[in-house]
């Protein structure tokens, strides 16, 4: 195969060649100090997909957006339990002398009832709400190295719109790679909107002193709360040791999420098969390298609260929860859960617990954290699209406020 030479300034990457499961372009990056030239391939098949796992954690090594949502473990596992017959793999790939430097992890989602209306998601969102894992901090992978230039180069690649109609990137951070990328490039039919605010907290040096922090009122009912538990004979922490333990914690764990949820009338997400299927397989996968766990704490023989969180890096990230309702104001069964787990956190040499995404008004706003924007960016091709959809979000919101309303009389 002879892949075509274009250049990052004339923007002209449309020429692409086919090699059964691979679609390849060579891309000649001008200006870049040291920079080869770039073969960008569009990965479409699963056994590619399976193959790219350490070539895919060895590049996450070497990027600043890396994170457990965005490894190749959760992104093989969704798309196993996820893809439907409509959504065909996009990852889009580049390397420079053999080597992966950069990769953009996409699937194409055919409409179901308007013919070529194709959309270009990341891989791990766009599956119903009630089957939803909330892939968080979705971006391009991209070596340190060379991210400024694979940055530029992906967001020229979604404004192609070769084979989509729109792109749709859900729950980015404002500050990521790809969003960076795409603001610059100043597409006249790109719509940001706010999809609410990471909440991460740096962990301070010692229990005591992040107290001190809360505030003397909050910090006067938690430590009420802890003289209450020792009265009892003191809280136990357990972490699952095996991944036939994590199939038992995840039932618990489910079940105070739904005493929980029902007791405000809500669904829980574990009632979906689909989300105990993902967990179940990333966690047989996660496990051994010790980026995931559930965390559960018992006052004597009862079961008081459950966290389930993963790990990369410096960080703790703090996903699902359930505690017992039962003498909840007494005991504050999950801000004891969040502090244990903060100890255990500071002792393993993490800097930050991160909450995760959240809308104002949030409990999360009671831990003291400092807050990121986090955003959905969608790319139309045609400015008419952008029109409609500003048009359809503004009334879907007016509609919304009034059932509130209503719920309300």
């Amino acid at each position: 195969m002879q892949p075509t030479v274009d250049c990052l300034e004339d923007s002209s990457l449309n020429n692409t060649h086919f090699s059964s499961h691979l679609h390849v372009d060579r891309l000649s990056v001008i200006g870049i100090e040291g920079l080869a030239s770039l073969d960008r391939e569009i990965v479409t098949h699963i056994d590619d997909f399976r193959n790219l796992e350490a070539e895919w954690t060895a590049l996450g090594s070497r990027s600043r957006s890396a994170c457990v949502f965005m490894q190749w473990e959760w992104h093989y596992t969704w798309w196993q339990i996820y893809a439907g017959k409509r959504d065909k793999l996009h990852i889009v790939t580049w390397r420079r002398g053999g080597e992966l430097v950069g990769l953009l992890p996409m699937y194409r989602q055919a409409s179901l009832i308007i013919p070529g209306n194709t959309c270009l998601r990341f891989i791990g969102t766009g599956e119903k709400a009630i089957d939803e894992v909330a892939t968080e901090y979705g971006d391009l992978l991209a070596d340190n190295r060379l991210d400024s230039a694979i940055s530029t180069l992906a967001a020229e690649y979604l404004h192609q719109f070769d084979g989509w109609v729109r792109v749709e990137l859900f729950c980015m951070l404002e500050d990521s790679l790809l969003n960076i990328a795409l603001q610059a490039g100043q597409h006249p039919a790109l719509l940001t909107r706010s999809s609410g605010l990471r909440y991460r907290l740096r962990l301070p040096k010692d229990e005591e002193t992040y107290l001190e922090s809360l505030g003397s009122s909050r910090a006067k009912r938690i430590r009420r709360s802890q003289r209450a538990v020792l009265r009892e004979g003191g809280l136990e922490l357990t972490v699952v040791d095996s991944v036939a333990g994590f199939d038992s914690a995840f039932r618990e764990l489910a079940e105070l999420n739904h005493e929980r949820q029902a007791h405000m009338r809500r669904k829980s997400v574990f009632a979906s098969t689909r989300f105990r299927q993902f967990h179940q397989q990333l966690c047989a996968r996660l496990h051994a390298t010790d980026a995931a766990d559930i965390i559960r704490i018992h006052l004597g023989s009862r079961l008081l609260a459950v966290l389930y969180c993963f790990y990369d890096g410096q960080t703790c990230h703090y996903y699902q929860s359930g505690f017992s309702r039962k003498d909840s104001n007494r005991f504050m069964p999950l801000t004891l859960a969040h502090l244990m787990e903060m100890q255990r956190s500071r002792q393993a040499g993490k800097e930050f617990y991160d909450f995760m995404r959240g809308e104002p008004p949030t409990y999360k706003e009671d831990f003291n954290c400092e807050t990121s924007p986090m955003i959905d960016v969608a790319c139309y091709r045609w400015a008419w699209q952008k029109a409609m959809a500003v048009v359809y979000r503004r009334t879907r919101a007016k509609a919304g406020k009034l059932a509130r309303v209503l719920r309300q009389r």
